[in-house]
């Protein structure tokens, strides 16, 4: 009997894997993210991000706005920046899609004053409003932004062009790095070197991370970073968590 049930949980599994559209573009995903962002960013993240929006699948308009593509892309607010770039970003299946996705998530982090990734997905869900928060919050934690957020309802459900169901805003957009999170750690292959959370350091523990990982880096590079700058990261990260 449980030889049966055994047998019966791997096929499920298997199953599973087999209807995952995901895994068919998480190639194309990690290859544009590492040419377009850095070899050390998460891809698995922006693969999470096509599994919220679409499913991984190639869709079109599901906002109202026009949209397209796995990741969503919007032409009607995005052509001046990733057209001239990438021609055919919004042609099915075509590579310029990820690389265009790629840029414009690069575009997102670069002007992320947090550095943090929760902001940088949250804004490419809902624009900038997150930045307005946590400054009005006077910290970049999620639940103190959270907290900071002033947006209405947004209708999310109508029948017979009348609106059925509606949502809070700061909900919506609040939610949307969560699951990105959620769902970056079934396809996470190897170490987050970007934050995806803002960490608050007790001092005591901050101070012994610190002195552990110099005195760490500066005789060895971990078999696990190839470079300095990716050795102080992993490390610091690991110790902050042994600590806390």
């Amino acid at each position: 009997m449980i030889r049966f049930i055994l047998l019966l949980c791997l096929c499920i599994w298997q199953l599973s894997l087999a209807s995952d559209k995901c895994l068919e573009i998480l190639t194309p995903t990690k290859e544009a993210t590492e040419k377009v962002i850095s070899s050390s960013y998460p891809y698995w993240y922006n693969l999470a991000l096509a599994k919220k929006e679409t499913n991984c699948r190639w869709l079109t308009s599901l906002d109202g706005h026009g949209s397209v593509g796995y990741f969503q892309l919007t032409p009607k607010f995005l052509d001046p920046i990733l057209r001239p770039l990438y021609p055919d970003y919004t042609k099915p299946y075509s590579t310029d899609h990820f690389f265009a996705f790629a840029y414009y998530i690069k575009s997102l982090h670069i002007s992320n004053p947090s550095n943090k990734l929760f902001i940088t997905y949250q804004r490419y869900n809902g624009g900038d409003w997150v930045l307005k928060e946590c400054k009005r919050a006077g910290s970049y934690e999620w639940s103190k932004c959270k907290q900071a957020c002033r947006r209405g309802n947004v209708c999310v459900r109508k029948i017979n062009g009348e609106c059925t169901q509606y949502r809070s805003a700061c909900d919506i957009n609040y939610e949307y790095p969560v699951l990105i999170y959620k769902f970056g750690q079934k396809y996470k292959k190897g170490t987050d070197y970007y934050l995806f959370w803002w960490v608050k350091f007790k001092y005591q523990n901050c101070k012994i991370a610190v002195n552990f990982v110099s005195k760490k880096c500066n005789t060895f590079v971990s078999k696990k970073c190839n470079t300095l700058q990716k050795c102080k990261i992993y490390l610091l990260h690991k110790v902050y968590f042994s600590y806390t």
